[in-house]
């Protein structure tokens, strides 16, 4: 729009008496003088232009109460914004704003101020004269420090300070007594001021994505609290086990004291089967030679005591687990490969076979242990010695902290390798960290039973006796399960009344029956009956076998066969497919998980046992699967997934007239068993459809990137023949549910409501356009709107279903709003749409809200969280364009 236009347009408003001006969305780059003449105006929106300045005449509005200035490229204000003495909402998001003028103080009334999204480094100490301010919106800038002044703001509800470079808050902020909402993640804090407990009124905190390794302890004065984000910290009070648990367990943890220092451990020795390990664990604890050594079936586990490198009386306690490396207990190794662990790779340059494991055993520490150190150990060195090249190895995993070369039968490098043990172990997360007290206590009587397992009374009343209260005791009890002290696992109920004390011997167990020949002969098949034969009657006595058994399960070891007196164990089946087996490759529908540098063993038999009731049955009565294979069954479609270790990848073929289903039955568990190895990188591939046996893939996720940004076709680089996106992905899913599972940036800075004449009208003279006298200059608007509005409509009805089967007495109103959602299109004007949408605003607002009954329903419900966060976020991509508020970040 030019200027001479919106001239034009300021004066018919002046002409009019209007109070409402909305001008966004124009590719305006400056703003006429005559915007002064306008007294009577109360709302001016000039958002979504390319604004660089405001005219100083700007200050001449004196009735304005709203002022929206987001989406331009303003690098500053003029000191007149202080002459705005009723503005009541302030819009300066989506900015280049580098500071505020002081008069910003002069904005009394203000209670709505949005500064997100610009380059501000500071916030001027007269923000605090605001006082009426309830909202403050400042994430996504570059402040580095909040002035002591912010804690003036006693009216203050909402303050998000997210993605800055905060380091401290200041103590003032425990002031803000009516806060309810605190956003500060994504900064750099490495602290927070004690006085964040005085924050009565506070209901959603989020830091994560900070520093902070310590919470004080007043946040557990925090009585209103209802959400507490604290993920990705490096924090040791409270650890990560107890912050997993949720808000009750870390307040109960805060509230108790902490005087005992536990420097405990785990040392994971790791490597091929043969190179030595089990005889460096027992030079490392007996500084002697193990002459006869025998092949470590499945873990054994140790404890080594050696002094801290701090050169004090400390001490470290180091749970030493040895793991056997026969090829049989690799994909069972992941359960106990754990993060926070220090982990010696043993390798043995005598086999040149070892070299090429090396980078395999990388690969899994990485994956199931995360960051946790590793040293390399070249053991056997008199023997055979050789180098790696260590630079290309760190370059590719950082996560080694030294290569030392030892030979356990004469001791030489031993004592050099216990010190970079002592010292790596010492700078372990949670090292140093305090215990509770009366949690130590308990763990203590736990360890002088020297029993495997006891019931769960029992513990209970070990608890008891040490003075703990029902919390702390359901706290602990899932903190040393996570921690891997105990096992005890409440949710099944064959095993809710057995605490394990000594994980070893249920792992012994596993790997007792993982090392049974019989088992392997017989298809994976294990008979019940031969339990008390694999298992020593007087270290399993046959009343806990079921729950051994069940604890498999539990790990996606085994399952229950049909017949009730048979288990699989999916690690014993035949390695490869049966000889008779063929599958027919016609009519497939072809799905590809494929892997980067490593697929772990052991994710197709997890699979198998998540999903053995669909298994093919042979006529032999035993399912139709292998190892590295499975065949399976839905009423009138049929599937094969396998596999190919060599290729790194998982090969997914369905025949029958239901296979988008199917896919999703089965991509649902193999995304869930991904998800829980955290350090894999993998990626979904379909086949090219050109022509018949095409070996051209595309990336699922890229298609769907494709098909957001409407390209209808691509290019086969095998046949150069071009392919459409949508006849590609059609086949795997539905295109809103693929437009539901990828969350696009549809518009980016396209404006969506552009301000045009029709051509016939172009020659007319101003005076054609249409005004309203009641608040709004109405010209024809050209909206494309052929997704969000659609999406909004798709989105609350599925939310409102969800919302309705929880709770059928909210549908009237839900129902009411549909209606009105229904009723407009993208040919409804302004006023039209803003009515339903404002409906689905206050519904998302209340769902934020603790107290509503929105909330109550859906809290703590996954796809009912998941619709509103949906719903949220495609509703604040189109409520700028149309001129109503976005709903608060929190929510989403």
């Amino acid at each position: 729009m030019t200027n001479e236009r919106v001239v034009q347009l300021i004066s018919v408003a002046k002409e009019k008496n209007l109070t409402n001006l909305n001008l966004s969305g124009n590719q305006l780059t400056q703003v006429p003088q005559e915007i002064g003449e306008l007294k009577n105006l109360t709302m001016l929106d000039l958002s979504e232009n390319t604004l660089t300045i405001l005219p100083q005449e700007i200050g001449e509005l004196k009735n304005l109460k709203t002022l929206d200035l987001s989406g331009n490229q303003l690098i500053q204000l003029p000191s007149e914004i202080g002459r705005l003495k009723n503005l009541t909402i302030l819009n300066l998001y989506d900015n280049q704003l580098t500071q505020l003028p002081p008069e910003i103080k002069e904005l009394k009334n203000l209670t709505a101020l949005t500064l997100f999204n610009n380059k501000l480094t500071q916030i001027p100490p007269e923000i605090g004269k605001l006082k009426n301010l309830e909202t403050l919106y400042i994430y996504c800038n570059q402040l580095t420090q909040l002035p002591p002044e912010i804690g003036e703001l006693k009216n203050l509800s909402i303050l998000a300070l997210n993605k800055n470079k905060l380091t401290q808050l200041p103590s003032e902020i425990g002031n803000l007594k009516n806060l309810e909402t605190l956003s500060l993640y994504r900064n750099q804090l490495i602290e927070l001021p004690p006085e964040i407990g005085k924050l009565e009124n506070l209901k959603t905190l989020y830091i994560d994505n900070n520093k902070l390794t310590i919470l004080p302890p007043e946040i557990s004065e925090l009585k209103n609290l209802i959400t507490l984000n604290l993920s990705a910290n490096p924090l040791t009070s409270p650890p990560p086990e107890i912050v997993s648990r949720g808000l009750e367990a870390i307040f109960t943890y805060l509230n108790q004291s902490k005087t005992t220092e536990n420097n405990e451990a785990k040392l994971v020795l790791v490597g091929n089967g043969e190179v030595g390990k089990t005889c460096l664990a027992y030079r490392l604890i007996y500084d002697n030679f193990l002459e006869d050594s025998k092949i470590t079936e499945g873990i054994n586990i140790s404890k080594w005591k050696i002094p801290a490198p701090d050169s004090g009386n400390s001490e470290i306690k180091l749970n030493i687990w040895d793991f056997g490396g026969q090829e049989i207990y690799h994909a069972t190794h992941q359960f106990f490969l754990t993060k926070r662990s220090l982990y010696l790779l043993l390798w043995n340059a005598r086999k040149t076979k070892d070299y090429d494991n090396i980078y395999y055993w990388l690969h899994t520490i990485e994956a199931f242990g995360e960051d946790s150190p590793v040293i390399l150990v070249m053991s056997k060195m008199n023997e055979s010695n050789d180098d790696l090249n260590l630079k290309d190895l760190k370059n590719k995993f950082p996560q080694i902290v030294d290569y030392l070369k030892i030979d356990s039968k004469d001791g030489k490098g031993i004592s050099i390798l216990k010190e970079k043990i002592s010292e790596t172990a010492w700078d372990l997360p949670l090292m140093k960290a305090k215990w509770v007290d009366s949690w130590f206590k308990v763990r203590q009587k736990l360890e002088d039973l020297n029993e495997n397992w006891i019931n769960y009374y029992r513990f209970y009343d070990i608890c008891k006796s040490e003075g703990l209260d029902e919390k702390n005791i359901t706290v602990l009890d899932d903190y040393l399960n996570d921690l891997g002290v105990t096992l005890h696992f409440k949710d099944r109920l064959t095993l809710k009344n057995i605490v394990i004390l000594k994980p070893e011997w249920a792992t012994g167990a596993f790997y007792k029956i993982l090392s049974t020949k019989s088992v392997l002969d017989n298809e994976g098949a294990l008979p019940q009956s031969e339990l008390s034969q694999i298992w020593n009657t007087k270290t399993y006595p046959p009343s806990v076998h079921p729950q051994l058994m069940e604890l498999m399960n539990k790990f996606e070891l085994s399952y229950e066969l049909p017949d009730k007196s048979n288990y699989l164990i999916p690690e014993l089946l035949p390695k490869n497919e049966p000889d008779n087996f063929e599958w027919n490759k016609e009519d497939d529908l072809c799905f590809y998980y494929c892997y980067d540098y490593f697929l772990p063993s052991g994710i197709i038999t997890r699979f198998i046992v998540r999903m053995h009731e669909n298994l093919v049955i042979k006529e032999n009565g035993m399912p139709l699967c292998w190892r590295e294979g499975a065949v399976l069954k839905f009423q009138n479609s049929s599937a094969l997934v396998k596999m190919k270790p060599d290729e790194r990848q998982i090969e997914i073929r369905i025949k029958g007239n239901n296979k988008r289903w199917v896919l999703g039955a089965i991509c649902s568990h193999l995304d869930e068993i991904n998800a829980s190895i955290k350090k894999i990188k993998v990626s979904k591939q379909i086949p090219c459809n050109c022509s018949e046996n095409c070996p051209q893939r595309y990336l699922y996720e890229d298609l769907l990137k494709a098909e957001v940004a409407n390209l209808g076709n691509l290019i086969c680089y095998k046949s150069f023949k071009s392919v459409p996106v949508s006849l590609l992905l059609d086949g795997y899913s539905r295109k809103e549910e693929r437009l539901r599972e990828y969350d696009y940036e549809l518009y980016g800075n396209r404006p969506i409501f552009v301000i045009t004449q029709k051509a016939e009208a172009q020659s007319k003279s101003l005076s054609t356009i249409k005004a309203e006298q009641r608040t709004n200059i109405s010209v024809d608007v050209n909206i494309d709107l052929k997704i969000d509005l659609p999406e909004i409509q798709k989105e609350f009805n599925k939310l409102k279903k969800e919302i309705k089967t929880l709770n059928p007495e909210l549908g009237s109103e839900l129902d009411e709003i549909q209606d009105s959602l229904d009723e407009v299109s993208a040919n409804s004007d302004t006023d039209k749409l803003n009515k339903p949408l404002n409906k689905v605003r206050r519904i998302l607002e209340e769902l934020n809200d603790p107290d509503s009954d929105y909330n109550k329903v859906i809290k703590g419900t996954e796809k009912g969280i998941e619709y509103a966060q949906k719903l949220g976020r495609t509703y604040n991509k189109f409520a700028p364009w149309i001129g109503i508020p976005k709903v608060p970040d929190p929510l989403l």
